[in-house]
């Protein structure tokens, strides 16, 4: 503690007694698997070095006979004897940090198992403090891909272009246009490429029907322009 005089020259320290232990975060939230660190420190700084530094689950206190303590420090070493099992190994407090005061403890991978109350005593002092750890349990549910909608067979387009193609030639035939209707229809065929694709097709298929229109396409005179030779030939 600070006092200030507006008519002393001279800043004057005054000690207020024993120190006293320091919790700033008095509840910390954490996730399972998370490392967390328990704040804890003396106000005015004073070294524990040499005193024994226990941090203990308060909300398990006065449970029967069961162990409490998560962390014990004893003759300037770590005490493992004392230690409830589900810390060991998972629990440290920095010895160095002990000369300025400040009893930190650090969980490691913090379990659900973990939440309650810790409290950190200074049994040399007489003093302690409390601090609430809350954990929550980690969602490791991976997001499901959404189902297909509306699948079907694959389409085979080679085959729907096939028919297609059959579908007009038999049109024009049956239509009455006769050589002149079938004419148009090659011209058609031959002008946007799916007369040979339609023999390739065809070929595959083990049909004749391509072979027979090739042969007749190149018996007809087609004029390039397909509105210009549908005139001529209905003349």
């Amino acid at each position: 503690m600070v006092l200030r005089c507006s008519n002393c020259v001279n800043v004057i320290f005054v000690s207020t007694g024993e120190p006293q232990a320091i919790c700033p975060i008095p509840t910390i939230k954490a996730v399972e698997g998370e490392n967390v660190d328990l704040v804890c420190y003396l106000d005015p700084p004073e070294s524990v070095v040499d005193y024994t530094v226990d941090w203990k689950r308060r909300d398990l206190i006065g449970m029967g006979d069961r162990n409490t303590v998560v962390y014990s420090y004893r003759n300037k070493q770590e005490n493992r004897q004392s230690q409830m099992d589900q810390y060991r190994g998972r629990a440290t407090l920095n010895h160095e940090d002990l000369k300025r005061g400040n009893l930190t403890l650090r969980l490691f991978s913090v379990q659900l198992a973990d939440n309650g109350t810790y409290k950190c005593f200074v049994s040399k002092l007489w003093i302690s403090c409390n601090i609430t750890l809350n954990i929550a349990k980690r969602d490791d549910s991976s997001t499901a891909a959404p189902p297909v909608v509306g699948l079907t067979e694959p389409v085979d387009h080679g085959a729907a272009k096939t028919d297609t193609v059959r579908n007009i030639v038999i049109a024009s035939l049956c239509g009455g246009g006769g050589v002149v209707g079938l004419a148009v229809v090659l011209f058609f065929l031959v002008r946007h490429g799916n007369l040979r694709w339609l023999e390739r097709n065809e070929g595959a298929r083990g049909g004749d029907d391509a072979r027979e229109l090739e042969n007749l396409s190149t018996r007809t005179e087609v004029d390039p322009d397909p509105e210009e030779g549908l005139g001529q030939s209905m003349v």
